[in-house]
């Protein structure tokens, strides 16, 4: 590859600018110009690329020194071949950490560089605080009842993202690593391993991961709960970010925060009265109760601001067929089998 345009003219710099002139532009630019924030633009792409190699020809002396001296004289003007620079170099001088020996033999030098490179750019720069981690949006949709009092759930981290096992150091806090034993010809006693075994000492999770979120009670619909730092690698990390929902059942109906909806049981429940749910929430119908009475359960529809909570109205319906299902159901869940009751 090779630099046909002044590559002072590509950094946006003067011709006596320095060193830390050269590297600054060559980061704000490289930042705006990331295939990461401009994900399908080739052209964006080429002038990451472009400015990749003017760097490349003044951040070193000698280079420079043969540009400010053959540069833009004859018809063609100077060009700079870059075929051989050891980009390990310029990227390090950017303070672009790039770890080669973990890459699976990506080239030093050559035309073939960036092709390699861009395959992992986005984990390269982000490494290097040139790029933030990425922050996943995530969503948990509870029922009423966990809405109510709160609940633990897992929700998957799409990858790549943090390993949560080490927090992206890698390592295993001292002492917790794994003790092994050493060889017949090797002296002294055991040895503890406190390389990460769940991202192998990298940091990161390729595939994804599995956290636990803590919903605390009364919260809101739509409230979202952040996860500092758990989400795509980079400086800083990314975060996760997971809006709470409601499992709306399609008959539900919701008027400010009180929700309206039917609730359907057979005819001698509503005669006897009893228990019964809704969404997580145990309401008690009252007996001689008849088709088309309404069951009022007080602050327990959708949590509001400031520790309000609307009334969950529901209007029983008398059916045989769908009152015995609903039934059936309550008992299956009573012995942990089964799903939520709508």
């Amino acid at each position: 590859m090779t630099v046909a345009r002044d590559p002072y003219e590509v950094l946006g710099v003067p011709r006596d600018a320095d060193a830390d002139a050269l590297k600054a532009a060559y980061r704000e630019k490289a930042l705006r110009y990331h295939p990461d924030r401009n994900p399908g633009d080739r052209q964006a792409e080429e002038r990451f690329k472009e400015l990749s190699e003017a760097y490349a020809v003044l951040r070193d002396p000698a280079s420079r020194a043969r540009y400010d001296r053959f540069g833009g004289q004859g018809p063609a003007g100077y060009r700079h071949d870059t075929s051989q620079v050891d980009w390990r170099d310029v990227f390090r001088d950017a303070d672009i950490h790039v770890d080669w020996g973990s890459q699976g033999g990506v080239p030093h030098t050559g035309n073939a560089v960036f092709d390699a490179l861009f395959g992992m750019m986005t984990g390269v720069l982000r490494g290097a605080g040139l790029v933030a981690g990425r922050t996943y949006e995530l969503t948990a949709a509870l029922t009423l009842g966990e809405l109510h009092a709160g609940t633990n759930r897992v929700v998957a981290v799409p990858g790549p993202c943090v390993c949560p096992t080490c927090k992206g150091t890698g390592r295993l806090a001292p002492g917790a690593g794994v003790v092994r034993p050493l060889g017949p010809f090797e002296a002294g006693a055991r040895t503890a391993d406190a390389t990460c075994p769940d991202c192998g000492g990298r940091g990161v999770r390729r595939g994804g991961a599995k956290l636990d979120v803590t919903v605390p009670p009364n919260t809101p619909v739509g409230a979202r709960l952040r996860l500092a730092g758990a989400g795509g690698p980079g400086n800083p990390p990314g975060d996760v970010m997971v809006q709470v929902g409601w499992s709306k059942p399609a008959d539900a109906q919701v008027r400010d925060f009180d929700v309206h909806a039917p609730l359907t049981v057979t005819p001698w429940e509503a005669t006897r009265g009893g228990a019964a749910e809704y969404s997580g929430v145990a309401v008690t119908i009252p007996p001689g109760s008849a088709a088309g009475a309404t069951v009022v359960a007080h602050g327990m529809g959708l949590p509001g601001p400031g520790g309000s909570r609307g009334d969950l109205r529901l209007t029983l319906a008398t059916a045989w067929l769908e009152g015995a299902a609903r039934a059936a159901g309550r008992w299956l869940r009573r012995l942990g089998v089964g799903g939520e009751a709508g």
